[in-house]
């Protein structure tokens, strides 16, 4: 490396070179051109001027051939500059001096050092040409070897000498400075490039933050749209694969007993598969694991492929990762909600600054399943605490009436029997009365039973409970009792599925105690926005004229139950053609859209 004075770099023009070494070439080729004419014009002056050209035309064929390494060369040493300087000026005294036809050959090497070297160059190549110049042109006036062109004065002399060095040093500082202005218009292009780089890899980068930042911000609203924990398990796994073009990704839930349950995995170009075998898996096993020291820590642990991402065997092949992932909690308020597992497509572990967005879809994710889990909790602790209520007030409304009307009634019959022994019609007649008190009494606890049952009310459970109500009242006849019941049911309110419930056991009570029937319906359904209830029977029947006594033994409080709604009941009957009840019950009373 090599700097001139001012501290101008050769390394700067070496770049340069390249693109300015075939003009200069090009003009040394072309310098030698006036020789050629004065060797053809002036036959007396052709013989020295030809050898003289000959010469320099050599040494410039051999620069032309190897510029490459004498560029290098000349960068590392430009002094090499006096060598063709020197030969320049010994052209110049031999053929005639200030009228030598070699004067434009000698600005060969003020070209190139003014190029190369800028303004300092160029002037410090002038200077170390001028003595050479003037001892080649006295040289020339004092000893001639060759006869110049034409005859020209002394005073002439003078002053083709002095314009001559003038041009000499014009050249170097209007080339020099050219050149300086070149370099620096390239430097300024190459931090303009350098900046225009840096601002395209910025805003690919922001480009490539704000989609991931829309991708996060679609998930979200994904995750907060659904309404089930295993619905928000393949939203969040389908975002993570598809959108965010992770390679896998794995989810699971906690349970009560800081176990992962509801374990879900999907693979790019690949379905959602579910758990990987029926029990929980137990943290306790996945000791000294990433699992373990991610739900340890609440942070998120990057890993390579070469380390089991759980400690468990069944459980990592399941997994199936092949390149590095990373294990992400779940934590919502405190409390544990699941792990988050993600595959990259990289061969190492990711460095933290790339989990960013990774890190905003696992804190959106555990709000989402957290809230999700706090809500599902919360409803089931009201809907408890509504059975609760409900039960206990049918007990008290109902079984606690029917049972103290039994236990009355019978104690009616013990003293009438003690005080008239003979009066056992009576006491049949009386206990006659009291077994209504006793179905209804059963088929209040029936169904205060059946909503308690697990899973709570569904037309499934509904079914089989009508069915064994309609048995238990029938023991030792036969009858065909066909239920039907629409699978809305289970999307309706409890308290509405439950009324329901009672109206259906009053008139399955009401066809056993009185219809003497061999076949019943009954049938639920939705229609037009609201619940229709049919419940028919092929038994004895009733004259409508005494439809207010019937109403004394059953359908009376039919009657309240579906007012008590807001619906509408009526009935068809006659002596021997069974009992035909129609009830319909608007949805939007009880709260539901159909």
């Amino acid at each position: 490396m090599f700097t001139l004075p001012g501290g101008t770099m050769i390394d700067d023009a070496n770049q340069e070179g390249h693109q300015v070494i075939p003009v200069l070439l090009l003009f040394r080729w072309a310098s030698l051109a006036p020789a050629l004419i004065v060797g053809l014009l002036s036959p007396a002056a052709a013989p020295l001027t030809g050898w003289v050209l000959l010469a320099l035309a050599a040494i410039t064929a051999v620069i032309s051939l190897r510029h490459r390494s004498l560029n290098r060369r000349l960068q590392q040493t430009p002094w090499l500059l006096v060598i063709d300087l020197a030969l320049s000026a010994i052209a110049i005294a031999l053929t005639g001096g200030v009228v030598s036809a070699f004067y434009f050959h000698a600005l060969s090497p003020i070209l190139a050092a003014a190029f190369f070297f800028k303004i300092r160059g160029g002037l410090v190549t002038a200077l170390a040409f001028t003595p050479l110049y003037i001892s080649a042109v006295l040289f020339a006036q004092r000893q001639p070897i060759a006869q110049p062109i034409v005859a020209v004065p002394s005073s002439i002399e003078l002053y083709l000498g002095l314009t001559q060095l003038f041009t000499v040093y014009l050249i170097a500082v209007t080339f020099g400075y050219s050149a300086r202005l070149l370099e620096t218009l390239r430097r300024q292009t190459g931090r303009l490039v350098k900046a225009s780089q840096h601002l395209a890899q910025s805003n690919m980068e922001l480009e490539h933050m704000n989609q991931q930042l829309h991708l996060v911000q679609s998930l979200t609203l994904s995750l907060q749209s659904a309404v089930e924990p295993v619905e928000m398990q393949k939203v969040l796994l389908n975002g993570l694969v598809k959108e965010m073009g992770y390679r896998s990704a794995a989810v699971a839930l906690s349970d009560s007993e800081a176990a992962l349950v509801s374990w879900m995995r999907r693979q790019r170009n690949d379905e959602i598969q579910n758990a990987f075998r029926d029990d929980a898996f137990d943290l306790r096993r996945a000791k000294e694991s990433p699992l373990e020291q991610a739900v340890r820590t609440r942070r998120l642990v990057p890993a390579d492929a070469q380390t089991p991402p759980t400690g468990d065997r069944m459980l990592d092949q399941w997994l199936g990762f092949e390149r590095a992932y990373v294990v992400a909690p779940l934590h919502l308020r405190g409390n544990w909600i699941g792990v988050l597992l993600v595959e990259t497509d990289e061969a190492e572990a990711p460095a933290e600054s790339k989990l960013t967005p990774l890190a905003l879809i696992v804190n959106h994710a555990s709000v989402a399943l957290g809230s999700l889990r706090l809500c599902i909790e919360r409803t089931q602790r009201l809907a408890a605490e509504e059975v609760r209520n409900r039960i206990a007030a049918d007990i008290h409304d109902s079984v606690s009436q029917h049972l103290f009307g039994l236990a009355y009634g019978l104690n009616a019959c013990n003293q009438l029997l003690e005080q008239q022994p003979e009066a056992t019609a009576q006491v049949k007649a009386q206990l006659a009365d009291l077994e209504p008190l006793a179905f209804a009494a059963l088929h209040q606890m029936r169904s205060a039973i059946l909503g308690l049952a697990p899973g709570g009310l569904d037309s499934r459970r509904l079914v089989a409970g009508l069915r064994k109500h309609m048995a238990s009242l029938c023991i030792g006849r036969t009858i065909t009792f066909d239920v039907q019941v629409t699978p809305a049911f289970d999307r309706w309110p409890l308290s509405l599925r439950h009324e329901l419930l009672l109206i259906a056991q009053e008139g399955v009570a009401n066809i056993a105690r009185h219809a003497s029937a061999c076949y019943a319906r009954l049938a639920i359904e939705e229609r037009n926005g609201g619940v229709v209830v049919h419940i028919e029977d092929d038994g004895v029947g009733f004259d409508p004229a005494q439809a207010a006594i019937v109403d004394g033994v059953g359908l009376d409080g039919i009657r309240r139950r579906v007012e008590r709604l807001g619906g509408h009941f009526d009935h068809e009957t006659q002596p021997g053609e069974g009992v035909r009840l129609h009830i319909e019950i608007p949805l939007h009373h009880t709260g539901v859209s159909a």
